[in-house]
């Protein structure tokens, strides 16, 4: 949901895939313009970040900057360069994937 972040590892685990993180990096990557996936639908992107809390900055120069720009229009507040998990981080637990 808007306002809340998930790390990399936290969407491969809800997928059944843990220790899957560098791909859900790839498909994070792999978006086409405006975070559309090839059917054309919106996945918000910007709320996939590094387990540390930073937002990844490496390949797109343009992307780091963005997402946090997003991650802040949605009410997620930085500290530096880093994103408070324990406050801002999506809980998974009673979440049921389908």
């Amino acid at each position: 949901p808007a306002g809340r972040v998930l790390a990399y590892g936290d969407v491969a685990g809800a997928l059944g895939c843990p220790g899957a993180a560098r791909q859900v990096g790839y498909a994070m990557a792999a978006l086409g313009p405006g975070g559309l996936d090839k059917q054309g639908r919106a996945v918000p992107w910007q709320r996939v970040i590094l387990s540390s809390g930073f937002v990844a900055m490496r390949g797109d120069p343009v992307r780091g900057p963005l997402q946090r720009q997003l991650l802040e229009e949605e009410g997620v507040q930085f500290d530096g360069d880093r994103v408070d998990l324990k406050r801002f981080r999506w809980d998974l637990r009673d979440v049921t994937l389908v």
